[in-house]
């Protein structure tokens, strides 16, 4: 996959594209990436991502501090790049970009920079200035430059559609098996290893504390069951995500995550974490005892999931 920042050219002509946020990248959005892919290796042509950093809300202050993302940039750029998409077309998001009437960002973007002549777009998009062309304006502008617009249907996952915002509600309320079956993947935390108070490690389970990015979406405070990737080795493990009220009741949740049959320095290096399932909510405990057996419980549960290779 190519990667070009406007206002970079690209080197095909004609592309077969379509144009989104694609936050989470989810089933919906890999549906209609497939689609462009099908499509332009039918036509002999080449495929095309059409997207935006940063958010809109972030530039435009619409309650941004309480954005939070699925995907950072580089999570969406690999996740994209595996569905054989030749160009990934970036467009930095400024408050002049967001004054772009749909006719403007067709022809100024879409037709003049980029040169597409098919676009295809997910069942609800919108683009333009405040978001206001929907699919009829978008096609009847497409007409106007000799580009066909096309529509893909709605997906649903069981008899919910599939989405960005109902993606953040089933992480918000801790039901990650169904968020990961929208996502058509398992959710992932990125961060560096950063030092914590070692409390874990007077238990007998050492934990890697990460930081992820300010606008990540972090799941409903609890205990996972988790693969975590160090240096292309991946490790199963168990992941906690609460205010640690047995040790000392943080007011910003804690992402630690124990690492099953590792030991060695990580601190200061990135390591993901892949979400798998939910195993309890976070629980005071009268003492460290009490903890200490809770995770070993804990820990015999998610490895008897790994054990069974079900959905993992």
């Amino acid at each position: 996959m190519i990667t070009l920042n406007y206002p970079e050219i690209p080197a095909e002509k004609k592309l077969v594209a379509t144009t989104g946020f694609f936050d989470g990248v989810h089933a919906g959005h890999q549906a209609v990436l497939r689609k462009i892919v099908s499509e332009a290796e039918q036509q002999n042509k080449k495929s095309c991502v059409i997207t935006f950093w940063p958010h809109p809300r972030v530039v435009l202050g619409k309650d941004a501090e309480i954005l939070r993302l699925l995907t950072t940039i580089d999570e969406k750029m690999e996740i994209i790049s595996k569905l054989g998409i030749n160009y990934f077309y970036l467009i930095p998001f400024t408050q002049k970009f967001s004054l772009l009437s749909p006719k403007q960002f067709f022809k100024n973007i879409l037709i003049d920079k980029i040169d597409i002549f098919q676009l295809y777009t997910g069942y609800n998009h919108h683009f333009g200035h405040n978001a206001r062309a929907g699919f009829d304006e978008i096609k009847k502008t497409g007409r106007k430059f000799n580009v066909d617009v096309f529509k893909t249907d709605e997906i649903c996952c069981g008899n919910n559609k599939i989405s960005s915002t109902n993606v953040r509600k089933l992480l918000e309320t801790g039901d990650i098996e169904t968020a990961n079956a929208m996502l058509g993947y398992n959710y992932c935390l990125q961060g560096i290893v950063v030092r914590g108070n070692q409390i874990g490690r007077t238990l007998g389970f050492p934990t890697a504390n990460i930081q992820p990015n300010a606008y990540k979406l972090i799941p409903q405070n609890g205990v996972y069951a988790v693969r975590v990737k160090i240096k292309n080795l991946e490790y199963e493990g168990m992941l906690n995500i609460g205010l640690r009220p047995t040790l000392n009741n943080t007011e910003k949740s804690v992402i630690e995550v124990n690492i099953f049959d590792f030991n060695e320095d990580i601190y200061d290096i990135t390591i993901s974490i892949r979400i798998l399932k939910r195993i309890r909510d976070e629980k005071f405990f009268a003492s460290l005892d009490l903890l200490k057996n809770q995770l070993q419980q804990d820990e015999s549960a998610i490895r008897k999931i790994f054990a069974k290779k079900v959905n993992v």
